[in-house]
């Protein structure tokens, strides 16, 4: 794959979990109102995200700078490396959306 395909590809998973993340964060107002969502952040102190909240769409802002960074890079090696940590926290992202959809149902 080129670069062009590579950054196609991660834009369209972005743009899919931009999606699946408003419907969650909806999901997660509903249950603040209902005085049902205690917890702090999506995401734990062990994981890529640089970034702590509640919602997820603040995720989905962290990995649209990321992938703005890696459509900058100009070292291959660069490249590869924020590629890399970019699809560790897209793999995540999904799983972890579609672990609180289940948990929704």
């Amino acid at each position: 794959m080129t670069h062009e395909q590579i950054l196609n590809s991660l834009k369209e998973n972005i743009q899919l979990i931009y999606r699946q993340s408003v419907d969650a964060d909806q999901a997660i107002a509903s249950l603040k109102e209902q005085d049902k969502a205690k917890f702090s952040a999506i995401f734990g102190d062990n994981t890529p995200f640089r970034t702590r909240s509640p919602l997820f769409l603040v995720h989905v802002e962290e990995l649209a700078a990321d992938l703005l960074a890696l459509q900058q890079s100009n070292d291959d090696d660069d490249f590869k490396r924020t590629l890399a940590e970019l699809v560790k926290k897209i793999e995540m992202m999904f799983k972890t959306l579609q672990a609180f959809k289940q948990g929704l149902k």
